[in-house]
C-alpha cells in the first residue's frame, strides 16, 4: 500500500522498533542455527534462478552487522561459485563519508576491515553506485518485508537508493527471520523485492517483474 510519508513514518518506526527488540532477544546459538538453514535456503534458490546464465553470474550481497540474519559464511560459499559485490560503506580515499551507495568485489575474509556501525567492510576499491548494474541477483538486508514486495530497512535508505542502479531483470532477494515477514505500507523511494528467504521458508513475492 502506497502512502505519504507522513502517514507511513509512525507505522514502519513501530515495526522497526519491534522488530530490533526481538532481534536483540534471540541467542547466538539461535542466531548460528537460523543462518545456517537460511544459507542453505538462499544457495538452492540461486542455483535456479542462475542456472542459464551463459558466463559467471555475479552477486551483490550484503555484510551483515550483529543481530542481522548472517551473511558471513554465505559470502564465503556464494564466493566458490560467483563473482561476489559487496556494499563498501566505509570513507572514500579522500577519507570523506560516502554519500552515495558504492560496491566493491569480495576477495575473502581477510580483505575485509572494520567498517562503520559494526558492518564488516571490502578493502577493495569502490566501483560506484553503478556497479549494482552488473548483478544477476541481489540479496538485501532489511528488518522486514511482505509477500506483496514491500521491504522496509533501518531507515537510512541505502539499499532503495542502490537498487536503482541494478539491472533489468536482476532479481531481489531479502533475508529474514520467520516472524519477520509483514506486508508494510510503502513510500514513493521504496524499491520491491522478488524473493524472501527465511529459516524455514522461501517466498517469490507479487511484485511486478
Amino acid at each position: 500500500m502506497l502512502l505519504e510519508p507522513d502517514q507511513t513514518a509512525p507505522v514502519r518506526e513501530q515495526v522497526r522498533a519491534e522488530i530490533q527488540a526481538s532481534r536483540r532477544a534471540r541467542t547466538p546459538q539461535r542466531q548460528l542455527a537460523d543462518d545456517r538453514l537460511r544459507d542453505v535456503r538462499v544457495l538452492t534458490l540461486l542455483t535456479e534462478i542462475l542456472d542459464e546464465c551463459p558466463q559467471k553470474p555475479v552477486v551483490a550481497c550484503y555484510l551483515s552487522r550483529p543481530g542481522e540474519p548472517g551473511t558471513t559464511r554465505l559470502v564465503g560459499a556464494l564466493a566458490e561459485r560467483y563473482q561476489v559485490l559487496a556494499p563498501k560503506l566505509g570513507p572514500d580515499d579522500q577519507g570523506r563519508p560516502r554519500r552515495e551507495p558504492d560496491w566493491a568485489w569480495f576477495t575473502g575474509p581477510d580483505a575485509l576491515t572494520d567498517g562503520v556501525f559494526g558492518i564488516p567492510d571490502p578493502s577493495g576499491p569502490g566501483l560506484g553506485a553503478t556497479a549494482l548494474s552488473q548483478a544477476d541477483v541481489v540479496i538485501a538486508a532489511g528488518l522486514c518485508a511482505g509477500a506483496d514486495g514491500s521491504r522496509i530497512g533501518t531507515g537510512g535508505g541505502w539499499f532503495d537508493r542502490a537498487l536503482l542502479h541494478r539491472r533489468s531483470g536482476a532479481q531481489v532477494i531479502v533475508l529474514l527471520n520467520d516472524d519477520e515477514i509483514r506486508c508494510v505500507p510503502t513510500e514513493l523511494h521504496d524499491q520491491p523485492v522478488d524473493w524472501l528467504v527465511t529459516p524455514t521458508r522461501t517466498i517469490r513475492t507479487d511484485a511486478p517483474n
